[in-house]
């Protein structure tokens, strides 16, 4: 336990995103969408959840995201066992059937519970709520909802879950 918090204090003393919202140390609750690709609802439940849960959060008109796809790929396949992953696609309506395409592609095999943008800014719940301004985004979680890391970089998450496992 001493560790695991050492490591949220780091993360969060230095600062890996500059961003609003929570970050390491703040905790989330539940929440659910429907699923971009079959459609169905998709509750998300820390506790039911592996030892870890990653969101990832992406646009298909980004290149930072479209290039980290095959290193996030490879990222969980490597922890395959300890990681639920949830893909939150921050989309137009017209776009919809090319971020469809994209998880195809890249391979991207968990659920994407899709949030739309609007001229308006609003509409995106998860990521309004979140304050998700930077494509892409990774939260890691714990079983408890608790951020452990909240960064741009998915070389923030690797670092963390190699010091957790």
């Amino acid at each position: 336990m001493k560790k695991l918090l050492a490591i949220v204090l780091l993360l969060w003393a230095t600062q890996l995103s500059a961003q609003d919202g929570p970050t390491a140390g703040s905790a989330l609750r539940s929440l659910s969408g429907v699923d971009m690709i079959s459609g169905k609802i998709i509750n998300v439940i820390f506790r039911e959840s592996k030892d870890y849960t990653l969101f990832h959060f992406w646009k298909s008109e980004s290149d930072s995201c479209i290039k980290e796809f095959p290193a996030l790929v490879a990222l969980i396949k490597q922890y395959e066992a300890k990681i639920t992953v949830y893909g939150f696609p921050y989309e137009y309506k017209q776009q919809i059937a090319v971020a469809k395409a994209m998880t195809a592609k890249y391979k991207l095999n968990w659920a994407h519970l899709l949030q739309y943008r609007q001229t308006n800014s609003e509409g995106a719940n998860v990521i309004d709520v979140l304050h998700i301004n930077e494509f892409p985004t990774y939260m890691l979680l714990d079983k408890e909802g608790l951020i452990l890391v909240r960064s741009g970089s998915l070389e923030d998450v690797q670092v963390v879950l190699k010091r957790l496992d």
